[in-house]
């Protein structure tokens, strides 16, 4: 193989690498809202990180959480054991979910 053929294979190899790689996902950042629109003291703040992880924070209380998405939904994993599913609404850059006890709300996506 001639220098500039092997040179050309490692560089297409490097970019098809260099784009797998790439964990950037469209649903990373920071998301807020109030269930039912109430006081600010009951807002919800959701973080999604690059590589799975992030933050769930209410009324000042937060705890790391891990992410994915899975059958069109965003699964979002509490470390104390308990699983919320968030709905993501593309065209609005938001994500809806449904607690128990507090019903439905949305989440919307912070302008970065």
């Amino acid at each position: 193989m001639r220098p500039i053929h092997r040179l050309a294979a490692v560089l297409v190899v490097v970019g098809v690498l260099a784009g797998a790689c790439d964990s950037r996902h469209a649903w990373e950042g920071r998301y807020s809202g109030r269930p039912d629109g109430r006081d600010p003291a009951g807002e919800v703040t959701l973080t999604l990180e690059s590589g799975g992880k992030g933050r769930w924070a209410v009324a000042g209380e937060s705890t790391p959480l891990r992410w994915e998405e899975r059958g069109g939904a965003l699964w979002l994993h509490l470390n104390n054991g308990g699983v919320l599913t968030a709905r993501p609404i593309p065209s609005r850059a938001e994500l809806a979910l449904e607690l128990p006890g507090i019903g439905s709300f949305t989440l919307r996506k912070a302008a970065h």
